[in-house]
């Protein structure tokens, strides 16, 4: 069992054969995962998005998520709730909330 469960916030770009959609030239991503420190989320996050072909691009965030005070229980599509979250914290998997895509800038918008 993991000593604590994080959040870690990413901006991933694509690859080679990676699943965001064709006119994607990025994406942000909230990350859950079980580590014992927060040095260890980082690397365990950033390491499994590029094996999933999502580039690490920039990491924002990383913070540990208190389940004793804070209910993480949620309606919201694609993010894990209290029961899922403890999960991460005995198995050490990776939770990816969903990728919020942008496109790429154009200098010539009108």
């Amino acid at each position: 069992m993991k000593a604590f469960i994080f959040r870690v916030e990413v901006e991933v770009i694509p690859m080679s054969g990676t699943q965001l959609p064709d006119d994607a030239a990025g994406a942000f991503v909230n990350c859950y995962i079980g580590a014992d420190n927060i040095r260890e989320a980082i690397d365990l996050v950033e390491a499994q998005l590029l094996e999933d072909c999502y580039k690490p691009f920039q990491t924002y965030a990383a913070f540990s998520l208190d389940l004793d005070e804070v209910d993480y229980d949620t309606l919201e599509d694609g993010l894990p709730d209290n029961e899922d979250l403890l999960k991460l914290q005995s198995t050490g998997a990776i939770w990816y909330g969903p990728f919020n895509t942008y496109l790429p800038e154009m200098d010539d918008v009108h």
